[in-house]
């Protein structure tokens, strides 16, 4: 067996015996349906600990605020959530003591109206470095919905577990995967995790974000993917250390939801243990800004073949992949691994057809996650379901699609096809008409996906496309919140 144990016992046991050791969670909502009693949704609650704190209750709380006229989340109801079948298990490998808590149950909201559900419980792991007094800090999740039974929605979440354990000095990427099964246009950033409060939580106290230099190396600040969710670090330093990731969901340019993950990340100075790898990431295709990039049509029949391996002749390694494909109610992807008989490596099969209802402008995103049973990393893939069906604007020798995402943080895509090779200019206006940004391009003839990165303050802008003579080919709208 492999030093990690020893290591990650050694960090862990330097925590009180009497706390219950939570290191992370999310609360999500889920639409089930309306009735003269008002909208029905399932609750689940996740909860992560380790297995040196004292076990969790099998029954917990939310609170139900309910947004009043003046402003305020006034207090509506506790509501009680049942432990799943099975036991506590852990999520990652054994060795790690990590367990998992899933609890459900449904809710009746009974009247329209912006909720805040709430969960508190106390204490997170003393061993925590940046935060000032971790052991007096409770830990809360909020997710907020909109509750409108004309206007179904259910809470944005994530597809992929949490990961625990990675290598003090290497480079890592873990990817959350936020997603909204309604479809609404989603931001995510990083944010400061709660603690207790009345109503609406406390931050805590003395809180440090990871992209600080004390605890990150230059080579991979902490950061989170505005385009694609995943976070990227490379840890300076050995210990425990927390993150919080919020994600909104916007319908229309207007906010409909919220929710908020925490994760508590374990550094381990494990120098004998490679990193496995995906070999042949480079050989899908990419847009203009490096990202991996496929276009399928439906009914086409899609493979993505990946091989994965580690450096470490003995590791067995295995993959996994996450997505909304999967869950597709018609056309799901498929996907599975088996070994090549090349030494450990793998090599696993993303297979998808879609039909012509996936068809959007908007890609799908497919996470492939690879592991040696101690370490995890993760690759993001973007896929367009595309055809000539496609919502777009059809301008003489252009077909110009929708901008997305919409609203936007820090960049959006255009996706735009030319019947022959042209000289655009791609512009942004804001409100009153004051050109901000502009870029002169010179395309072939084909199909392009313009990534336009900005720095631009919240509120509503136009993106104006012009030909080489100045006269505009198109106008869309795009809002920026940050």
């Amino acid at each position: 067996m492999k030093k990690i144990f020893t290591l990650c016992f050694g960090i862990a046991i330097a925590v009180s015996s009497y706390a219950t050791h939570l290191m992370g969670g999310q609360i999500s909502a889920t639409y089930l349906s309306s009735d003269t009693t008002g909208s029905h949704y399932y609750l689940e609650l996740d909860v992560y600990r380790d297995t040196l704190g004292v076990p969790m209750t099998l029954s917990q709380n939310v609170d139900i605020f309910m947004l009043d006229t003046s402003g305020n989340y006034s207090f509506v109801s506790s509501q009680s959530l049942s432990f799943g079948l099975g036991g506590p298990v852990s999520s990652m490998s054994s060795v790690y003591g990590v367990e998992v808590y899933h609890f459900t149950d449904t809710i009746n909201f009974p009247a329209n109206g912006y909720y805040m559900i709430k969960w508190t419980d106390c204490c997170r792991n003393g061993a925590i470095i940046n935060m000032a007094n971790p052991l007096s800090e409770s830990m809360s999740f909020l997710t907020y919905v909109n509750v409108d039974s004309a206007n179904p929605n259910s809470s944005p979440t994530f597809l992929a577990p949490p990961v625990s354990y990675l290598p003090a000095n290497t480079l890592w990427q873990y990817n959350p995967l936020p997603f909204d099964p309604d479809g609404d246009s989603l931001v995510w950033h990083l944010s400061v995790p709660l603690s207790a409060g009345m109503s609406v939580p406390s931050l805590v106290m003395g809180y440090e974000f990871l992209s600080d230099t004390t605890y990150s190396n230059a080579t991979g600040l902490f950061s989170i993917d505005s385009i694609t969710g995943a976070v990227t670090w490379d840890a300076k330093m050995v210990g425990n250390f927390v993150a919080s990731f919020a994600v909104e969901e916007y319908r229309n340019g207007v906010l409909v939801g919220a929710m908020s993950r925490d994760m508590q990340f374990v550094v381990v100075p494990d120098t004998s243990n490679a990193m496995p790898v995906i070999s042949n990431m480079q050989s899908l295709p990419t847009n203009n800004l490096g990202y991996p990039y496929i276009k399928i049509a439906p009914g086409q029949n899609y493979q993505v073949h990946l091989l994965a391996s580690d450096a470490d002749v003995n590791d067995v390694v295995s993959m996994s992949s996450f997505g909304e494909p999967f869950g597709l109610t018609t056309a799901a992807s498929t996907f599975g691994y088996s070994l090549t008989g090349n030494g450990n490596e793998i090599e696993g099969i993303f297979a998808w057809t879609p039909d012509v209802s996936q068809v959007r402008s908007n890609p799908y995103l497919v996470v492939f996650r690879i592991s040696d049973n101690f370490f995890y990393y993760d690759e993001t893939v973007q896929i367009e379901v595309t055809n000539n069906t496609t919502a777009f604007e059809e301008v003489g020798e252009f077909k110009v699609h929708d901008i997305y995402p919409n609203p936007a943080n820090t960049s959006f895509t255009l996706p735009l096809s030319l019947t022959k090779g042209k000289d655009i200019e791609v512009s942004i206006y804001n409100v009153l008409g004051v050109k901000v940004s502009s870029e002169k391009l010179n395309l072939s003839a084909g199909n392009h996906m313009l990534v336009k990165p900005f720095d631009l303050k919240n509120g509503q802008y136009f993106v104006n496309i012009t030909d080489g003579n100045g006269l505009t080919i198109v106008t869309k709208k795009l809002l920026v919140v940050k």
